[in-house]
Parts: structure tokens; sequence; C-alpha cells
């Protein structure tokens, strides 16, 4: 990463912070940031250049990425829907999209004070509604653990999840509007209404065990790829910068989002629960109808019968049958249909590098495609 793109950097207020609640946080240590476990998996994965262009990313924007934390953490108040928001941001997480947000916002001619409090007032907000969703989901889904620790309404019930879901919305729309930026208000419903629109039409499509993969897509560009693009667009307009730039941005967004939610489709099958935060097979025991098995379902229709047995079970409260998940999952491992959705995942990579092109040569820029190619390798 070029030494003089360093000198733009706002520093740090503090070099460590320790706030209660927090897994990672100690007196003396820093928060912890998604870059240190990126790095680290692409060093254990014998990446060592990636592994080092992201903890040079990680050096950069460390007073930006502690400021992040440190609002996401202070999210909170008496009621019991805030203290259940709060639990799902101490748990932690990749915080990709609102690093996305800082370095876009770094691509504009604005790198004034107010211009650097925006982009990360937009980046706390773009994670909140991240959050929101997780929470709702977990409802949906009747999930009792995420990123290792209870869930919301394993705690305190469907209820207050739901409520502690809406809640973190309103903060993130009260931070948007505080920017000053009142279209993108408009931008951010418009992604809401794209999210709740993807999440009823994925729950539609595991009742009929649709197979096609353009209703896949669909899905994944509303619930995933959406707030990768305002992500993206909102620290343009943070950042101030040109129509041809936010377009380039917001198509590096939309693509990341896709390759990013292929991925994890992937590794519903072959994670590592430790790593994932999340059970193995979660979306199969959910009935989701991801990449990997519409693709498995065409080559083996026979398996419908036990597909549509494995949703009806967990929504009924019940234990699936062991067997008939496992012969799921073996059949999807051995039909190449990982090894595809991995390709499909890798070629959206390709696109939004080929995206960034459009952009001037920067430090900001190779930052993007640094999180692009740690995406393309990533097992967590």
């Amino acid at each position: 990463m070029p030494a003089e793109a360093l000198n733009n950097v706002v520093p740090p207020s503090e070099s460590s912070v320790g706030l209660p609640g927090s897994a990672d946080a100690a007196p003396g240590r820093p928060l912890a940031t998604p870059l240190p476990r990126l790095a680290a998996q692409a060093s254990e994965h014998e990446h060592g250049d990636l592994a080092d262009r992201l903890s040079e990313l990680q050096a950069w924007l460390s007073g930006d990425l502690l400021g992040v934390e440190q609002a996401l953490l202070q999210t909170s108040g008496p009621n019991l829907a805030q203290r259940a928001g709060w639990h799902i941001l101490a748990a932690g997480g990749k915080r990709l999209r609102p690093l996305c947000t800082l370095l876009a916002s770094r691509f504009g001619p604005r790198q004034d004070a107010v211009a650097h409090a925006n982009a990360r007032n937009l980046a706390v907000a773009v994670e909140l509604v991240h959050a929101a969703t997780l929470l709702h989901d977990d409802v949906v889904d009747l999930a009792d653990t995420r990123r290792g620790q209870a869930t919301a309404r394993a705690l305190h019930g469907n209820e207050v999840s739901i409520f502690a879901g809406d809640w973190l919305l309103v903060e993130a729309l009260r931070r948007i509007v505080a920017t000053g930026h009142p279209h993108l208000v408009t931008e951010a419903l418009n992604t809401v209404d794209a999210l709740i629109l993807a999440e009823v039409d994925q729950g539609e499509r595991a009742k009929h065990l649709a197979e096609d993969t353009d209703g896949y897509y669909r899905v994944v560009d509303g619930k995933t790829a959406s707030l990768f693009r305002f992500a993206l667009r909102a620290g343009a307009v943070a950042g101030g910068c040109s129509a041809e730039a936010t377009a380039a941005l917001v198509q590096f967004g939309s693509e990341l989002g896709m390759a990013f939610q292929l991925v994890d489709d992937v590794l519903d099958f072959e994670g590592t629960p430790a790593a994932t935060g999340k059970s193995l097979l979660a979306d199969l025991h959910e009935g989701k109808i991801t990449l990997p098995l519409a693709l498995t379902l065409r080559q083996h229709p026979e398996l419908r019968a036990a597909v549509a047995g494995v949703r009806s079970a967990t929504l009924a409260g019940d234990a699936a049958d062991p067997q008939a998940v496992a012969a799921i999952a073996a059949a999807v491992r051995q039909s190449g249909a990982l090894t595809t959705a991995r390709a499909v995942a890798a070629a959206r990579l390709q696109q939004a590098q080929t995206a960034l092109d459009e952009l001037p040569e920067s430090a900001q820029r190779e930052a993007l495609r640094a999180i692009a190619d740690a995406l393309a390798t990533r097992r967590a």
C-alpha cells in the first residue's frame, strides 16, 4: 500500500479501548476488527502476500475501524429490545460492509473532518441494518446460536428479537439523516425494501423447492448484494465522488455481495462451525434452496422428498432424520455443485475487479482488491 496514502488517514482517538460486554474487549487491548481474522485465514491457507496486504490495510484504517467499532458497541439503551440489539453487535462479525463504506469514501475529493465523520456514521448505519436483518433472520430460521453465541431470540424470545431489529433499523436511519445527505435515506429505504422482498421470495422458493438459478440470483441480489451496493454508494456520497466513480464502486459492491453469498452457501456444506459461527448444514435444515442444493436437485430429483422432510421437521421444532440429512449433504458434495458455486463466485469477483479498473490507481483501490481476493479464498 503506497506510503503517501497514509497522510490522509484520520488518526485514532485512542490506541486501545475496553468496552464491557465485548467478547474481544479487555483493558489495554484494541477492539477486534475483521482484518486480522481475514489475514490469519489467508496466512493459514498459504496466501502470504494477501495476508500482508490485509495487515497493511488494517494498519492504514485502524483509526476509522476503531471508531466504527466503538460506536457499534455504544449502541444500546435501557429497554430490553435495545439491549438485545446491542447483544448481536457485541458478538462481533466480519464488518466488511462498513469497511467498504470507509474505503469508498476515500475515492472522493472531500477528505476533511466532516466527510470522515459522515463516512464513519454511514459505516455504522450499514452495519446496524445488517445486524437488524440477522435478528429478524434468526426468528424466521428459529436459530438458537449465531457467531458462537446464543441468539437474541434464544435469550429473550422472538418478540424481543423482532423489536430489537426494528430498533436497529431506526438507529441506522437516524445516523444517515445526521450526515446531511437526505437522498441516502431514500436509498436506505429502497435497500430495506429489497431485503424484505428477497426474504419473502426465499421463503416461497423453499416451500416449492424451486431449482431455477435465475430465482436464486434474484434472491441473493436482494438479500445480500443490495446492502453491499448501499455501503459503497454511501461511502462515495460521503467522499463527494463523481457519478462515474460512484457507479464503478456500486458495481463493485454488487458483484462482491453476490460472491459473498455464493461462498457463504458453499460453506454451509464444507465450512467449520468454529470458523463460520454457525452450525454446518444450517441452511439445509432451514430449507433454503441455495445454488449448491438447487444444482444437486436437478441431478437428483429423488432427493426432493428428503429435502422437504428436513425442512418440515425444522419448522415443527423436531430433529430432522440424520440419515436423510447425511444423504442430501453427501449428494451435494459428490455432485460437483460446490465446485460450480465457487467458480461462479470467482467469476463474480473477477467482475468486481473489472469494475475497479474504472477507478484511478490508489491505496483505496488496492485495498478493495485485497478484500475481493480475501473473499475468493475465505473459509469462514
